[in-house]
């Protein structure tokens, strides 16, 4: 029923806005294809890999339907996870799902020419190899290495993605509990390849892309917006009475009084204003002095650049889609029930008719019903988004016996980890609703995963014995392979496998220098002695 309702939805939306919706970031990405010009304010991954593939057989219609396509598949691919890693209640592996497939926001956006959609299909992706890929406690070597080309690819849609692989990188380091043998060398030789498999093929797409764009512009690097990103987030708190600036960054200081400043992003796009630009002498390099104001700011007044990024990141997690000031209007992501053409309504017209053959057009018998569901609640609340956020972070650190015992805790880990990196990278420019969408694939998965793992000993003692041990526990060793890829718990190698069981270092002994025991504080399996239903 879920994914019936949500596949309405996105017929609705994709009829009521032929062919697609256009911000203005589309033009950029339209006018970038078959260019693929890196300098530009995006990265290239979506005109490279989407756009110039898609357009070269169709128009904007069937690129916005592929998307609508990727929003259903992402929660099919959530639910089937969520049901592989031990979530076995329906309801609550449907309510993995039910964010992204019903959030009236994340169809708006598919149903716009952005990248959005297919960053949360590579996060989607990402989850799938390192979680939905496990026998044992850790992946396999080959789902490690397309994760780290994906982490990469991520980087080329979205550079919020660049430090996405750091709680990846966290998670191989204490799935089934390998962090216990960090002071042995014996642990290290299998952390270090599991580690070097998943950053090489990650630096190897960065680095290259970085040689692209050096390429374009004379100098390596990812992104020209850096410049643009330090002064929106230094403008708004800068206490230019009281800050040591040199005459060009002073003239940077906005004219406004410090409790009247604008919102990130104005300041943002401050850049393309003329009469801003007018302020310095011709040939002066603005985008070093807002990257030099920013640096500045942050460098004199470090916390209240901390504070604001923090309110910032909390701003999601309020229960209703409102604005606060100085915000990116919620506005911008709304259905209408007609054409929303953003304040260019002739260059919409001209771009759909070069891509599409068409004009964009509305129908309001479906564009209407679309925003009565929308401001009627049909979207996530952010506040059950960080309850459940709660839970996945509790059961991550082992709150209680029953979830450290549930070996789940890595699982949980990982899709609250990535949240927390994305959803704070994106503060650290501006809040904006549209940047909290990737939470809608993360944080429900990590609630349902903790919820689990508080509930384990509990949903086990529902099951036959059979059914126990015909699906052994992702996070505890098999029988048949000693742990993922040949290894125990610890990492370093299966303790029965080479007779450490008669010195006491079985499946409960500890293991050499402590390092072999499969029961610990973290990603603890499951005792098997306790998974019989008890009368």
């Amino acid at each position: 029923m879920v994914f019936l309702a949500g596949a309405a939805l996105r017929a609705a939306a994709w009829l009521a806005y032929p062919p697609a919706l256009l911000y203005g970031d589309s033009f950029r990405y339209l006018d970038n294809v078959g260019v693929h010009n890196p300098t530009g304010l995006h990265p290239i991954g979506y005109d490279l890999f989407i756009l110039n593939p898609v357009l070269s057989i169709g128009g904007l219609g069937l690129v916005t339907a592929l998307q609508h396509a990727a929003g259903l598949a992402c929660g099919v691919a959530l639910y089937v996870l969520a049901r592989r890693l031990g979530v076995r209640r329906n309801w609550l592996a449907a309510l993995v799902a039910a964010p992204i497939l019903l959030d009236a926001y994340a169809v708006q956006i598919e149903q716009m020419i952005m990248s959005d959609v297919w960053f949360q299909v590579i996060l989607v992706a990402l989850l799938w190899l390192l979680l939905g890929t496990r026998r044992g406690a850790q992946p396999p070597v080959w789902a490690v290495a397309i994760a780290g080309l994906l982490f990469g690819i991520a980087v080329v849609f979205r550079m919020v993605a660049l430090p996405l692989v750091i709680p990846a990188a966290v998670f191989l380091l204490i799935a089934g509990g390998v962090w216990r043998g960090w002071f042995t060398w014996a642990a290290w030789k299998t952390i270090l390849p599991r580690l070097a498999v998943l950053i090489l093929p990650f630096l190897i797409v960065v680095v290259s892309y970085g040689a692209y764009y050096a390429s374009w512009a004379g100098h390596f690097a990812l992104s020209p917006s850096t410049g643009n990103v330090l002064y929106a987030r230094g403008a708004v708190v800068a206490d230019c009475d009281n800050l040591e600036l040199s005459e060009p960054l002073r003239i940077a200081c906005p004219s406004e009084p410090l409790d009247d400043r604008l919102g990130s992003d104005v300041y943002a796009h401050m850049g393309a204003n003329e009469e801003w630009r007018a302020q310095w002498p011709e040939g002066t390099n603005l985008v070093r002095v807002q990257e030099d104001f920013g640096k500045a700011v942050i460098r004199q007044q470090p916390f209240d650049v901390a504070w604001a990024i923090t309110k910032d990141f909390f701003k999601g997690f309020r229960p209703w889609r409102v604005d606060a000031e100085g915000d990116v209007s919620v506005q911008r992501w709304h259905f209408l029930p007609t054409y929303q053409f953003y304040n260019h309504e002739e260059q919409s017209r001209e771009y759909a008719l070069r891509f599409s053959g068409e004009e964009p057009e509305s129908r309001p018998s479906l564009g209407t019903p679309l925003r009565w569901y929308q401001l009627g609640g049909g979207f996530t609340n952010g506040t059950l988004l960080g309850v459940a956020g709660l839970i996945g972070i509790a059961a991550g650190v082992g709150l209680t016996r029953r979830v450290r015992e549930s070996g789940m805790r890595s699982a949980t880990l990982l899709p609250v980890g990535l949240a927390l990196v994305s959803l704070g990278g994106a503060a650290a420019f501006e809040f904006s609703w549209r940047y909290q969408l990737p939470a809608l694939t993360l944080v429900p998965l990590a609630g349902a995963l903790g919820l689990t793992a508080f509930l384990r000993s509990r949903d086990r003692g529902d099951l036959d014995p059979d059914d126990q041990h015909a699906t052994p526990d992702p996070d505890g060793p098999t029988e048949d392979d000693g742990g993922a890829d040949g290894l125990d718990a610890s990492g370093t190698g299966g303790a029965e496998s080479n007779g450490a069981e008669s010195n006491g270092a079985g499946s409960n002994g500890a293991g050499p220098n402590g390092a072999g025991s499969s029961n610990g504080p973290l990603d603890d399996p499951p005792d098997r002695r306790a998974s019989s239903p008890v009368g």
